[in-house]
């Protein structure tokens, strides 16, 4: 593919990019104390005024988190529905935000500090997508991407029983609420190190799926095909998922469990670029950071009281997922 062609083929992921950066410069000028363009271009290499760099101090890790965490999200859930050729396919498939959740009550249980409950985490949604990858490669399937659903769905309601449990046994009166608080998902609490320290392995996952690119457009013709052009299909489909569910439990890491983000952009972004791996998953990460910047904006349009995140993604995802999916079947 010549250079012309490369460029018109990634114009509408740049394009969706770019509609990203600038929702997330409204973002910043915006609010209570709205800032000038021209402050805010000073505050960021900080020579603009004091209540400028306050303003964007407060600003800047929710909104970092928010694009980080969209992008995740969308970008994990278009590489689910392209390796097991699913358009229902999400995240949270291998049970990975049930796991982190897991992981992150438990740390709330136990009276950790913010740290620790992002690293319980992190690894609480690595060790359940681990377990159900485990699990399927210890089957003899035919289909392997069979044996995968299968093993996500016992390894997430694993996950969900133990979050019951320590639901039941947490206190009350504050352990309770901090973690139904911290299950609803937020934007808020991040700091920027934080947002920063899950920018990485989100940067990670994200480069190993568009690196497969042309490799999965392969695969999701089928494990035969991949092979007759020299492909280990377990293998692609190994590393593809280990990508999605790192960024996935990054994600849900940083801001809490989010959910139809990941369902949603991929189906967005579909209709835009088409099915080609290569476009839809940068496209996906661009669509998915723009949903969150506004579901962020959204959760503290009506009150004083903020709204939690997850609870507007659905309330939002829901409706807007059964108009693309309405769109899509007329389209084809």
């Amino acid at each position: 593919m010549g250079l012309v062609n490369r460029l018109k083929a990634a114009l509408p992921a740049l394009t969706l990019t770019l509609l990203a950066l600038m929702g997330a410069a409204v973002v910043l000028s915006t609010g209570p104390l709205a800032i000038p363009a021209a402050d805010l271009l000073a505050a960021l290499i900080g020579r603009g005024a004091p209540e400028a760099e306050l303003v964007l101090t407060l600003r800047a890790p929710r909104l970092l988190a928010a694009l980080t965490c969209g992008a995740a999200l969308a970008g994990a859930g278009a590489g689910f529905q392209i390796l097991f050729r699913n358009p229902l396919a999400a995240p949270d498939l291998l049970g990975v935000s049930s796991g982190a959740g897991l992981g992150a009550a438990v740390a709330l249980l136990l009276g950790a500090g913010t740290v620790l409950v992002q690293s319980a985490a992190f690894a609480g949604g690595l060790a359940i997508g681990g377990l159900a990858m485990g699990c399927a490669a210890l089957t003899r399937s035919g289909d392997g991407r069979l044996a995968l659903i299968l093993c996500g769905v016992v390894a997430g309601a694993l996950a969900s029983a133990g979050l019951g449990l320590v639901v039941i046994v947490a206190e009350p009166y504050s352990q309770l609420p901090a973690i139904t608080y911290w299950l609803l998902g937020s934007f808020t609490r991040a700091t920027l190190a934080e947002a920063l320290f899950a920018l990485g392995p989100i940067c990670l996952g994200g480069a190993i799926l568009l690196w497969l690119g042309f490799r999965l457009d392969v695969l999701s013709l089928g494990d035969e095909q991949a092979r007759s052009l020299g492909l280990s299909a377990r293998a692609l489909r190994v590393t593809a998922l280990a990508a999605a569910a790192l960024m996935t439990s990054a994600a849900v890491a940083l801001a809490g469990i989010v959910g139809w983000i990941g369902l949603l952009a991929p189906h967005a972004a579909r209709l835009i670029v088409g099915d080609r791996a290569g476009q839809l998953i940068p496209a996906s990460m661009a669509i998915g950071a723009l949903f969150a910047l506004i579901i962020d904006r959204m959760a503290t349009a009506f009150g004083p009281a903020e709204i939690p995140v997850g609870l507007l993604s659905a309330a939002i995802g829901a409706p807007a997922f059964l108009f693309l999916f309405v769109a899509a079947s007329r389209r084809s």
